[in-house]
């Protein structure tokens, strides 16, 4: 495409090797095999990631850069009508197009240190931000008051399928990549409606309605 014609050496070197990461795997792709494979010398790659690692590194701090972005804006439009909805899956979506991420996340965090401090310190960043959520819709009367801890116990689960879904897609999961983040976004609600109260059943299902209807209109 036209946007790929302009785009740097270095931008280039990330886009192909993200692509052949996804496809194959890390550890099944070299750094001479994304050089041959966008057509330029091992020389020209190497002046620009030395290794394979930083290609890596550089991939992962975008995906960061991308979801830290989607978070604030989901903290910004919290509970903004459907504009939330629409957030969430932001989420899925990047997790899907950095997917060899977290299709490896436990050997890239026993490889690289930053890799495991940023893991921790975002999960610690989704745990705010599913608190500041729950509080205010329990004020709203769309949950139920807290008892002991059941909504940590549904904070942790969100966290989990937020980051592990996508393994769980990759290996069994079948349809499109909208219908596999629609699958799985529907099931990060069912667990966060846990405790919902009948009148935050009710909202759900009208912010689920009101986005149908967007969606048919503009043919999605």
């Amino acid at each position: 495409c036209l946007e790929y014609y302009y785009m740097k050496t270095k931008d280039k070197i990330l886009h192909q090797g993200l692509s052949l990461f996804n496809e194959s795997g890390v550890d099944q792709v070299s750094a001479l095999e994304i050089s041959q494979s966008l057509g330029i010398s091992y020389g020209n790659l190497t002046y620009h990631f030395r290794r394979k690692d930083e290609i890596v590194l550089a991939l992962y701090t975008q995906m960061q850069e991308e979801l830290d972005a989607s978070m604030a804006n989901l903290v910004e439009h919290l509970f903004a009508e459907t504009y939330y909805l629409k957030l969430v899956n932001e989420q899925f979506e990047i997790v899907w197009k950095y997917r060899f991420i977290y299709l490896n996340i436990n050997s890239l965090m026993n490889q690289f240190k930053s890799i495991r401090q940023a893991e921790k310190s975002y999960l610690l960043t989704r745990k705010k931000i599913l608190n500041k959520a729950k509080i205010l819709l329990i004020k709203e009367g769309y949950l139920h008051p807290e008892v002991g801890e059941n909504y940590q116990r549904v904070i942790q689960n969100l966290n989990i399928v937020l980051t592990a879904w996508i393994i769980d897609a990759k290996l069994f999961s079948d349809g499109s990549i909208t219908e596999k983040i629609t699958s799985y976004a529907t099931l990060f609600y069912s667990i966060a409606l846990t405790h919902a109260t009948n009148k935050g059943h009710k909202r759900y299902q009208q912010l689920i309605d009101h986005v149908a209807v967007i969606d048919k209109a503009i043919g999605v």
